[in-house]
């Protein structure tokens, strides 16, 4: 039981480790230097989908592709908001409002076995 929950605990650590990557090679679209932005993205997005794949072992594909994308998109937005001094639309803060109902009504959905 006690190493169920650690393996658990470790795929949550995985996937918060893909999106990070994620945000992280999103961000780097925005260099100047275009091939080196790209080298980067490249890079990290790898990191991503290899964490993600990680991930996927313990936690249903289906809720963990989903809260990677849901905070992919908040924390890229909060980069956008905060590094590229962006802004944030009301229908873009409406649009993540609406996605963590989403995800959280998802996630009560979940069967548990």
């Amino acid at each position: 039981m006690i190493a169920e929950k650690k393996g658990l605990l470790k795929a949550w650590f995985f996937l918060i480790c893909a999106i990070v990557f994620e945000v992280l090679g999103t961000s780097f679209l925005k260099m100047k230097n275009v091939i080196l932005g790209y080298f980067f993205m490249a890079m990290f997005i790898a990191f991503s989908y290899f964490f993600l794949s990680k991930a996927i072992t313990k936690i249903q594909i289906g809720i963990a592709y989903a809260i990677w994308e849901l905070l992919g998109v908040i924390l890229i937005l909060l980069v956008s908001f905060i590094v590229f001094k962006e802004n944030l639309t009301l229908t873009q803060i409406l649009g993540i409002v609406c996605s963590i109902a989403g995800i959280i009504m998802i996630n009560i959905g979940e069967i548990k076995e």
